[in-house]
């Protein structure tokens, strides 16, 4: 179980933090379009917002442009990049310099939460990081739960006109569990 993130107000990467996490982004040469101009400044930007919870427009102005930051970072999500750097902040030990960075990236990837597939919220919240979920564990969806009561309810109508009465009231209420609460979390 990964050790609790630790929150911090904003400060700029450090050389090593930067050359630590470049190496886990997609290379910028060799793509097509037109290149980035400052990857770090867009690190720096997108910890900014992840770590103040503001809106992007408020980024400040020697940050960059906030459309530029949020498309980045939504890339990134898209490609695994962000799945990526959570699993190396969850796997690391104490003295890691992951540890340095694990609430900036933990609160960026709880930016992206809304726009990632539920296969990477999933992974998130088998990852045990609790500063990167959108929600309260108990809300978001459990899928060893949904197998669980999906081999009862094959088992409970086999047996339909023997199941005890309310069994299938409460096996409907169980699958709506397993699903999570939208209400508190979304994925899009």
């Amino acid at each position: 179980m990964p050790a609790a993130v630790a929150p911090h107000p904003f400060r700029p990467l450090t050389d090593d933090e930067f050359t630590l996490l470049d190496r886990y982004l997609p290379p910028t040469e060799g793509r097509p379009g037109r290149p980035p101009q400052d990857r770090r400044r867009t690190l720096d930007a997108i910890f900014w917002v992840a770590c103040s919870a503001g809106p992007w427009k408020d980024l400040p102005e020697h940050l960059g442009r906030a459309d530029t930051a949020s498309r980045a970072l939504r890339r990134w999500a898209a490609f695994g990049h962000m799945n990526l750097l959570l699993h190396q902040v969850a796997t690391a030990d104490r003295d890691d310099p992951w540890r340095a960075l694990a609430w900036r990236i933990a609160r960026a990837w709880r930016r992206i939460s809304r726009v990632v597939t539920l296969s990477m919220l999933l992974l998130a919240k088998r990852l045990r990081v609790a500063a990167a979920m959108p929600a309260a564990t108990r809300w978001l969806p459990d899928p060893v739960l949904s197998e669980t009561i999906q081999s009862k309810v094959v088992a409970a109508l086999n047996l339909r006109h023997q199941a005890p009465i309310g069994l299938f009231g409460t096996l409907a209420r169980a699958i709506r569990r397993a699903g999570g609460n939208r209400r508190y979390w979304r994925l899009r």
